[in-house]
């Protein structure tokens, strides 16, 4: 499935899922899976849907059990990517964003480095 993800094969994951989390928690989650492919929303937008605020949104992403599946990738702040604690940082989350189709101006975010679907495949990713 996820070797399908990071082949550009697959854009969506329509699995039943219920992650242990907070009532907030499973908000933000379920927030971040309305985000589609290709597109991104603010910390702020989905602390406006999920009822917190923008650094509280960045607190659940981060505790997100099932990264990619649950794309907290796709939360960026407002004037900048924001944070990632998967392995390779804000590196592996630019390259998912770019794998998705987005483009970035270099002197702003820096280069992609590493190989982000290999670390994400071996389940050492945490969002």
């Amino acid at each position: 499935m996820l070797e399908r993800y990071f082949a550009g094969e697959r854009e969506e994951f329509d699995l039943p899922l219920a992650p242990a989390g907070t009532g907030f928690e499973r908000r933000v989650w379920a927030a971040l899976r309305t985000i589609a492919y290709g597109q991104t929303r603010t910390y702020g937008a989905i602390g406006r849907l999920a009822g917190g605020s923008p650094r509280a949104v960045g607190q659940a992403a981060g505790r997100n059990p099932i990264p990619i599946i649950i794309p907290c990738h796709r939360v960026v702040a407002a004037g900048d990517l924001g944070g990632f604690s998967a392995p390779g940082g804000i590196a592996a989350k630019r390259a998912l964003l770019a794998l998705e189709g987005h483009v970035f101006e270099e002197d702003l975010f820096g280069a992609t480095g590493g190989d982000v679907g290999a670390d994400l495949m071996k389940g050492e990713a945490r969002a």
